[in-house]
């Protein structure tokens, strides 16, 4: 069934904001892990990485990168055969802003945590000052990809994305964002990318919530 469902298939360069939470040599579950790119930069580092996805294509294009694939549909949770099996690290970057009901799939991956096993989480930020500026006019226009991809069905802020994880029995021991310094492609001619970098971490800190486009948290049980 799920082979039949016209789906976009996810190709980045994999997301070093995650990944840089997660060690060397680890077992990790990289839950909507899109064509593998994640499992690709993870392996180099030696981890096992099993993947879920609910596109066959891309599937397809992770499996050289997998210890173990599955194809299945995340509105349900996860997987039975998955569920039985413990890890040190599961992402769920840019995903559970694509599910209705992700009560479900976090009781799941309670389950499947290691003791002292860690839980990243990426998702877009609804009230980048950009996003808050298209709003203020009047504006929300579905787009094929970024904050307002036509295939999220929820919408997170700093604050909303922390609480879902702790009504669901998350620890957050991490809570950050990431982004670019406000007018990045002008000071890009006059400043250092370290200077850049420098002057974005120094703002993010006065609002996370205005200045981060990529919220992330890391959390444990």
């Amino acid at each position: 069934m799920l082979d039949n469902i016209a789906l976009k298939s996810y190709r980045n360069t994999g997301n070093n904001d995650v990944l840089k939470f997660i060690t060397e040599g680890s077992e990790v579950l990289d839950i909507g892990c899109g064509g593998g790119d994640n499992a690709r930069n993870l392996q180099e580092t030696g981890c096992m990485v099993d993947g879920i996805t609910i596109s066959a294509t891309e599937l397809n294009e992770a499996k050289n990168f997998l210890r173990e694939g599955f194809l299945y549909d995340l509105e349900n949770g996860l997987p039975d055969n998955v569920i039985i099996k413990k890890y040190d690290f599961i992402i769920c970057s840019h995903v559970l802003e694509h599910i209705c009901y992700p009560e479900k799939l976090l009781n799941g991956i309670k389950n499947c945590l290691r003791p002292g096993g860690k839980f990243i989480v990426a998702l877009p930020n609804i009230m980048h000052y950009k996003s808050r500026w298209e709003l203020c006019k009047g504006n929300f226009n579905y787009k094929s990809a970024g904050i307002w991809d036509n295939t999220h069905f929820k919408w997170y802020t700093y604050e909303s994305g922390a609480e879902l994880l702790q009504e669901n029995g998350f620890k957050i021991i991490e809570k950050t964002v990431t982004g670019q310094l406000p007018g990045a492609s002008f000071f890009s001619k006059l400043l250092s990318e370290k200077i850049s970098l420098i002057l974005y971490d120094k703002i993010k800190k006065i609002s996370p919530g205005f200045f981060g486009y990529q919220l992330l948290y890391v959390a444990t049980i």
